[in-house]
């Protein structure tokens, strides 16, 4: 399978992602948005995973690629090829179709639960209630095609469903090294208090006590996208 990540900055990796496709046997490619990497055609992506970034997805003026990648969630989603967004690039697929990108109700940077909906029941995409780290000031509205799969206490709209796509606000993929990486080069973002904002000392902490079940629970919706491909 030939899978392609999108990355828009560099301290924004795929995290655990990586080796839970090379344990599937992907050939993987990694590109570079930051670096002016070109955005491929989607006859030769299989799956497309969009990472986050600090940017906003509505500013095309300095991310003029945000528009070829908003095309690229439309064609994947059209072909019902398996699509991924995950912060930033849960709000592209949003973007992509139609739906308003807003400021969040509260910031949340750090590690908060997340309430999986009832509508996913009985299926393999019954996830329950889980913590996530959360690092993002907007939020999307959901598409109207699309189904609302999470919330949280300070973001109603966390994850929906879209045919072949889903878009998660929060990142399931962190790791230790991820999380230090986000740390050094947000500080700005956790420097003021807020009612979902947690410390340095916080962040770290709890990343050792619930990134392995976080890592899991990423696992589990890549399952369910290519089993459904």
């Amino acid at each position: 399978m030939e899978t392609y990540i999108f990355q828009h900055v560099e301290f924004e990796g795929p995290g655990i992602i990586l080796p839970l496709l090379k344990k599937r046997g992907h050939n993987i490619h990694i590109v570079k948005l930051y670096a002016g990497d070109p955005i491929p055609h989607e006859d030769g992506i299989d799956f497309a995973i969009m990472m986050g970034g600090p940017m906003s997805v509505l500013d095309e003026a300095n991310y003029p690629f945000f528009v070829r990648e908003k095309e690229l969630c439309r064609d994947m989603v059209q072909l019902g090829k398996p699509l991924l967004g995950i912060c930033l690039g849960a709000q592209m697929i949003a973007s992509a179709f139609r739906a308003a990108i807003i400021k969040a109700p509260e910031k949340e940077v750090g590690w908060y639960p997340i309430q999986w909906q009832d509508c996913c029941k009985g299926h393999s995409l019954e996830l329950g209630t889980f913590n996530a780290l959360h690092w993002h000031g907007e939020m999307f509205r959901i598409p109207k095609e699309a189904t609302k799969l999470a919330s949280s206490e300070g973001c109603e709209n966390q994850a929906f469903r879209l045919g072949s796509a889903i878009a998660l606000q929060f990142h399931l993929e962190a790791t230790p090294e991820s999380v230090e990486s986000m740390l050094k080069n947000c500080a700005d973002d956790f420097a003021k208090p807020g009612k979902f904002v947690q410390n340095e000392k916080d962040i770290r902490d709890l990343t050792a006590q619930y990134v392995k079940d976080a890592n899991n629970t990423m696992n589990k919706i890549i399952d369910f996208l290519l089993e459904k491909k």
